[in-house]
Parts: structure tokens; sequence; C-alpha cells
């Protein structure tokens, strides 16, 4: 009988072995024992060990969406907002990355990987929609000048926190400055400075 409790703790074992030992030695038999079932249990929800990687890599996703979904426009100040999103990326960064090592070792995997974002029209895409609509929606009450791109802003705050942990999981330990939360503080400072309206009020008078 399937249950929503054990697919569950088949996914997480599955997560826990992929980021603890990397995708290349993941066996069904491995991911049984961490989730405390019968190896042919994990067939009675997945059809095979790449249909339960590939689930790994897509269930990750919706929860870190529904995270940069929650409602922000005009609460608490710019700069908590952009913090709370910036380490929530880097929480999903850390997840993301080792499993998507199992898509690139795998290229049947990937095009699976490849042709179901497209189906359910799914994909980096979102992200970047949903932080873009924060950051209208904070022009819009004028705490973010307008002349900024949200979607440039977007890769301002995403792509430094995606290289922190790229970095991190490479060679094993961060870049030496600061942790997590102190880099975050730093990244985000800098870009408010650049985003404010006063900023780009500046800017505009010294181009005249």
């Amino acid at each position: 009988m399937k249950t929503p409790k054990t697919r569950q703790k088949i996914l997480d074992a599955a997560q826990r072995l992929i980021e603890r030992d990397g995708s290349t030695g993941l066996t069904t038999k491995g991911i049984a024992r961490e989730a405390e079932c019968a190896e042919g249990t994990l067939f009675t929800h997945f059809k095979t060990k790449e249909d339960l990687s590939l689930a790994v890599v897509l269930e990750n996703a919706p929860k870190f969406r529904e995270e940069l979904a929650r409602p922000r426009v005009g609460k608490l100040t710019l700069a908590k907002n952009l913090e709370d999103i910036a380490m929530a990326s880097l929480g999903f960064f850390e997840k993301l990355i080792p499993l998507a090592t199992s898509l690139f070792a795998d290229v049947d995997l990937l095009k699976r990987h490849r042709k179901m974002m497209a189906e359910e029209k799914r994909g980096p895409q979102d992200v970047f929609a949903l932080v873009g609509a924060y950051i209208s929606g904070e022009q819009q009450l004028g705490r973010i000048g307008s002349d900024v791109i949200p979607a440039s802003a977007t890769a301002l705050l995403l792509g430094p926190c995606f290289h922190r942990v790229f970095i991190r999981q490479a060679m094993g330990k961060d870049l030496p400055g600061s942790n997590d939360r102190e880099f975050v503080v730093a990244l985000v400072s800098t870009l408010v400075g650049g985003l404010s309206p006063a900023a780009a009020s500046t800017e505009s008078e010294k181009q005249k």
C-alpha cells in the first residue's frame, strides 16, 4: 500500500545519501537501508532509481517557490526581506547542487528532466519571476527606484548565493571572511545601496 509518509521517507533518505556521498554510488539497497524499509518498497512508489532521483530534484523546488511567494511587499524593511530571500536561496542551493549532479551525470535523465520541465512550464524562470514580482511590488511603493530592472536585481541577489554554495561544495569550505548570515547582510546592504531611490537620483544628477 502506498502512503505519502513512506514516499517522503524514501525521498528524504535518497537526498541525504546524495548530499553525503554524491550520486555516483547511489543504490536502491542503500536508499532502502537509509529509509529503514524493504528495497521492494521503493519500487511501489518509483518505477526506477532514476525516477526516484528525478523526484528528489523536482520536489525540492516547490517548497522553495512557496517561501519566495510568501507576501513580503511593504512588510518589515526592504533589507530584511531581501536577506530572508537570500538565506532561503542558500538553503535551496545547498540541496539542489548535489542533486543536480545526478542529472548532469546521466544524459537520459537530464533529457527527461528537461522534458518534464517544458511540459509543466516550470524551471528557474519561476524563481526569477517570484523574486522579480516582489521587487516590482516594492517599486510601486517607492521603496526601490523606478529605474531598477527587476530581473537584473534578482540575478544580482541570487547569483552570488549560488556561487557561494557552489564554491563551498566544490572546495569543502567557504571562502574566508564571513558566515552565511554575514555574507547575506553584506550582499543585501550593497544591493540596497544601489537599489534605493535616493541612490538612483544621485546617479542621475551625476550624469547631467
